[in-house]
């Protein structure tokens, strides 16, 4: 069957925010319409039957359903021969298609982080989430695992399921610099020649460290006032929240709150960006730090296993030890530590993006499925 149904809790449709997963989302679509699959997008942000979802069609045109099951009446599940599942909440629904009789869809499961490894490092994982990924593991035909570090994990908390799982490293889309874009930018925030600008993009949650920069933000921005700061990312987080807005109010001149913007109105950000700055707990990838580096910033990371590419690319700080304040000032203090280490990290994200074969192994994946 020529019918493919993506699932997915984001997908980067009009203003809506879209994070890395979506994005994911939107390049495997993108592949699997080239290869000739009547692709569809189930866009669900609540994961449970009686909430609204949306369906993304072939071409591009949104369908609102007011629950799963009126989606269900119109698209039963085995009218596609293959659904590909990015989250980890309808295991339920998903398993009643292996006790079907006749024709069933193959199952893929994509996922993009393990959360066993998340919840025993302390982070707040919800039992229920945990639960359905393992039995997101046990029934799918497939699993896609995006980086060669998730796959160590892999193996090690599920080797009786290792002959199922492949790794297709995640792609990095980029977009060209444009100039004038960058300019009208500089001037709606009074960037001057002499100022030093950092970004940080990710969830304001404490998973993604969000809260060691907004400690730390205040003296920061005190000591430097030719410092610009941009947060991108949406607001998970009661707290964090009131204190970014804070320091909004604090230092209307310095720091700046984007909730989201699109994805080439974000590249336009990277690029006139000096500094970019990832202070998450977790990660699987980091598309946006592989971002950043594309675009010619700096890197200020968390030690994580996951980003060790770059480990004579950036600066790292530990974030138990206090020193982000140091790493941090010594990128704005020193233009030419700056222009090394962009230069090194650019390099790295360059070739990367030249050798990634996202396409070239989904198709292979979708392929070795025998109709």
């Amino acid at each position: 069957m020529k019918k493919i149904l993506l699932i997915s809790f984001e997908y980067p449709t009009g203003k809506s925010y879209c994070g890395g997963v979506g994005q994911i989302v939107a390049q495997s679509r993108s592949v699997l319409l080239a290869m000739g699959y009547e692709t569809y997008v189930l866009i669900s942000p609540d994961f449970a039957r009686k909430y609204p979802v949306k369906l993304l069609f072939p071409d591009d045109s949104i369908k609102d359903y007011r629950n799963l099951g009126a989606f269900l009446r119109e698209y039963d599940w085995c009218k596609f021969g293959y659904i590909i599942h990015h989250f980890v909440n309808w295991t339920k629904e998903l398993k009643k298609i292996k006790t079907q009789k006749g024709r069933k869809p193959k199952i893929i499961y994509h996922f993009h982080s393990i959360l066993r490894r998340e919840k025993e490092s302390g982070f707040r994982t919800l039992n229920h989430f945990l639960h359905n990924q393992e039995k997101m593991i046990e029934l799918a035909d497939r699993i896609i695992c995006p980086s060669a570090y998730e796959y160590d994990n892999f193996i090690r908390y599920f080797p009786s399921f290792i002959d199922k799982v492949v790794v297709i490293e995640n792609s990095v889309e980029t977009f060209r610099v444009d100039r004038k874009r960058v300019e009208e930018i500089k001037d709606m925030y009074n960037i001057k020649r002499n100022d030093i600008v950092s970004l940080y993009v990710g969830r304001l949650e404490r998973i993604k460290g969000a809260h060691i920069l907004l400690e730390e933000a205040p003296k920061i921005l005190q000591r430097h006032r030719h410092l610009k700061l941009f947060f991108v990312g949406r607001s998970l987080e009661k707290d964090l929240y009131k204190r970014l807005l804070s320091l909004c109010r604090r230092f209307p001149r310095q720091f700046f709150y984007k909730r989201h913007l699109e994805k080439s109105e974000l590249f336009q950000y990277y690029y006139l960006s000096d500094i970019y700055i990832n202070s998450s707990l977790s990660e699987s990838f980091s598309l946006s730090t592989h971002e950043g580096a594309f675009c010619g910033n700096a890197l200020l990371l968390n030690r994580l296993p996951v980003l060790e590419k770059f480990k004579d690319a950036a600066l790292f700080f530990e974030a138990n030890d206090g020193n982000f304040s140091n790493k941090y000032e010594s990128l704005i203090r020193n233009r030419t530590l700056r222009k090394k280490l962009s230069g090194r990290a650019r390099v790295i994200a360059n070739t990367f993006i030249q050798n990634n074969r996202f396409k070239n192994n989904f198709c292979k994946l979708i392929n070795s499925f025998k109709e």
